[in-house]
């Protein structure tokens, strides 16, 4: 872990902790929605620590659960399987970029899908930890989300979620069906914006020395993707409206 031995998995818990402190505040939900959302994200983190610190194949669900102090089957009850407790995070960015393709508003579908792709490269309280560890920690991250077979393996299929989802966005941006070949086409280029930004992250946390540095470099390539995206998405926000979705 190149010197930084406080990165063990209660290192890690810590830094994964501090990553959501203040997602109590403003809340609406009950009692038992709090508990049950605080446990599906205690699990994550657990898991998500021990898989960086001991490596993912290593780490077994019922050393997680031990660890969690649930049974197995509540694990699994939140968790069908071991990657999505560590590709968790992916459906945030999902719901978030549907979010912003789903209205036509003043940005144009470019700009609104950079604007959420680029931002928060690094969600979090970047004074809660010091740089150096939380720079370690994300290159461990990176490496064994890219080392590993079956969460290489799991991202693809996370893909392929992402890009339903956003094709029902773009159908109603449009009030055209999601299995539309221009909206298919049109997900599937926002989809290639995504993959740059995380390829770009991998690649580049291994090689900077601030967070400052990474955001500009991921935000500059995203940038450069977008040039190649931009008429095509331009194209498919100057789509007619249809009066209505077909069935």
């Amino acid at each position: 872990m190149t010197g930084n031995e406080d990165l063990d998995v209660d290192g890690m818990l810590e830094i994964l902790e501090g990553l959501h402190p203040d997602e109590d505040r403003g809340s609406t939900e009950g009692l038992r929605e709090r508990k049950k959302r605080r446990l599906r994200q205690k699990i994550s983190d657990v898991a998500t620590a021990m898989f960086l610190a001991d490596g993912f194949d290593s780490v077994t669900v019922a050393q997680i659960a031990a660890r969690c102090e649930v049974s197995e089957q509540t694990v699994f009850n939140y968790f069908p399987t071991k990657e999505s407790m560590f590709l968790d995070r992916s459906e945030s960015m999902a719901k978030a970029v549907a979010d912003v393709v789903r209205e036509r508003g003043s940005a144009s579908l470019v700009e609104a899908v950079v604007g959420e792709v680029a931002g928060g490269v690094h969600p979090g309280d970047r004074e809660a930890f010091d740089e150096a560890r939380r720079l370690e920690f994300s290159r461990r991250f990176s490496e064994v989300a890219a080392g590993s077979p079956k969460l290489v393996a799991a991202r693809s299929a996370e893909f392929a979620r992402f890009t339903d989802e956003v094709s029902v966005a773009l159908g109603h941006r449009i009030g055209a069906d999601p299995t539309d070949p221009a909206v298919q086409l049109a997900a599937l280029i926002i989809g290639g914006l995504i993959g740059v930004r995380l390829q770009s992250t991998f690649h580049n946390i291994q090689l900077v020395t601030s967070f400052a540095a990474l955001n500009e470099v991921v935000y500059r390539d995203i940038l450069r993707a977008a040039e190649i995206a931009e008429p095509s998405l331009t194209a498919f926000d100057s789509m007619p409206a249809r009066a209505e979705v077909p069935d």
